[in-house]
């Protein structure tokens, strides 16, 4: 299939629609698309984040990222790992999660390369896993930047095409109606209801869990979806849950959640022999393309994936907390920053240091000096917001990415509050020894382009330049 991953003059911006004093600089942008991407108008509708590679140096240069349906987790390791084979490793391992060995093998840079060199495009469907921890349909999309032989250039593109997907195992479901689909349900759901939402119908497809009162084993008998509704919220859902319950799972909500989406899912408690124990329902439209079509639910018991969890969340927090100060580490802070960064959020990088720390451990041991530290995180804490970005850089060393603040005066204003409380800091093994920071700060605006090591390292230079001032001193760059 050949590739149609070119600009046609009628798809950039025309210069006549803008004043005079501007079309210059439209022109000036028309030009630069031609001549580093040559990415269709198409594509960027369709596909949310687009990376251009150099086919030598295999360099990655991020083209867009409309943020929706963006894996923020993808974005940072583009910035991270600027090299095609070391991003696309690392994508794979940790955001693919189906057929990884075969869609490792075919993303690889020849692989790739191979098959998009005469202007084809070439694409890749498979099950992601985003940041929020749920899994959808995903496509990778690959092709040349331009025509063949005439660019240097290729792109990898993302999008989502979960709903798309999804609607195709609707029409399939329905196709095969009550016996695959109770067979596909039946290894994690004790029970499965088929209803009709507009009599109210149900009928038992499968009830190897709790029996409601009113109702027998799986068979053709129709019952009222009351008997189902009504008597299992008051016989089997916790009494803290029952009110909720009644409204969630009534039949004029279960109709309106499915007009948005085939699949309507949440969880609940239930009261089993004067135990809590967690519970999931799931209603799926049989066929999403017919108005008024039958709905399968299902009710299974949750118990493991809520503990699984619970465990994953702690574990989560653990892996991005410093242990010493209780603040976040240097990975999970420099992730937060840039992903702040790829989201246009303007805000001020600053670096801390305290001033002559070796010798704070030297004079009065680590458990002293390991009191400084935690004490200036305190303080940190205490003088940002949660919005702001609050991080351990290793050492003696700090970083805050204070959001919405692009005024160097109200900068200064915010330091020294921080350098008035770090003064007021009292350890008494220090004996009245006054501890002071050396800061540097650079603003990131709205547009800017500047990576995160580059802006580390502007407000890393101002650093060394507050060390040559005697106390707490700030500097900008």
């Amino acid at each position: 299939m050949q590739s149609d991953l070119v600009i046609k003059e009628n798809e950039l911006i025309d210069p006549s629609d803008y004043p005079k004093e501007q079309q210059s600089l439209v022109n000036e942008f028309n030009a630069r698309i031609r001549r580093l991407t040559g990415i269709i108008t198409g594509i960027g509708k369709e596909y949310h984040t687009i990376w251009v590679i150099n086919a030598h140096t295999k360099k990655m240069y991020l083209y867009r990222s409309t943020g929706e349906n963006t894996n923020r987790y993808a974005v940072e390791l583009g910035f991270r790992f600027d090299n095609y084979d070391r991003f696309i490793e690392e994508y794979v391992d940790r955001c693919v999660v189906n057929s990884i060995e075969s869609i490792q093998r075919d993303v690889k840079f020849d692989v790739v390369f191979s098959r998009i060199k005469d202007g084809e495009l070439f694409t890749l469907d498979y099950m992601r896993l985003a940041d929020d921890g749920n899994m959808s349909y995903h496509q990778m999309a690959f092709a040349l930047a331009g025509q063949p032989g005439e660019t240097e250039n290729f792109i990898l593109a993302f999008r989502d095409i979960d709903k798309s997907i999804r609607k195709y195992i609707s029409d399939k479901r329905y196709l095969r109606e009550q016996l695959d689909i109770v067979e596909t349900l039946s290894r994690d759901y004790y029970n499965i209801f088929k209803i009709n939402p507009q009599t109210g119908g149900v009928v038992i497809l499968k009830l190897d869990g709790y029996v409601t009162k009113g109702m027998e084993g799986a068979g053709e008998k129709v019952y009222s979806y009351d008997v189902l509704y009504k008597q299992y919220v008051k016989d089997r859902v916790y009494s803290e849950d029952q009110e909720w319950m009644y409204d969630a799972i009534s039949l004029d909500t279960i109709k309106s959640k499915l007009l948005d989406n085939p699949e309507y899912v949440s969880s609940y408690r239930v009261m089993d022999n004067g135990e809590i124990h967690y519970y999931q329902f799931t209603y799926i439209l049989i066929n999403a393309n017919i108005p008024h079509s039958d709905v399968l639910a299902g009710f299974k018991n949750v118990d493991d994936i809520v503990a699984s969890a619970k465990e994953r969340q702690n574990l989560e927090i653990l892996a991005s907390t410093d242990i010493m100060t209780g603040i976040l580490n240097r990975g999970s802070g420099e992730r937060k920053v840039i992903d702040a960064m790829a989201n246009d959020k303007t805000g001020m990088l600053c670096i801390l240091d305290v001033d002559k720390f070796k010798d704070i451990n030297d004079d009065y041991g680590h458990n002293v000096g390991d009191k400084v530290l935690r004490g200036i995180a305190d303080v940190l804490k205490l003088t940002f917001r949660d919005e702001d970005i609050i991080f351990r850089l290793g050492g003696d060393e700090y970083a805050v990415y204070v959001m919405n603040l692009s005024d160097e005066e109200d900068g200064k204003a915010v330091m020294s509050r921080v350098f008035k409380e770090i003064a007021k800091m009292d350890i008494p093994e220090l004996k009245g020894r006054e501890i002071c920071v050396s800061a540097g700060a650079v603003f990131f605006k709205e547009g800017d382009k500047q990576s995160f090591e580059e802006l580390y390292k502007l407000a890393d230079s101002d650093v060394y330049e507050s060390k040559k001032i005697k106390g707490s001193a700030l500097n900008f760059n």
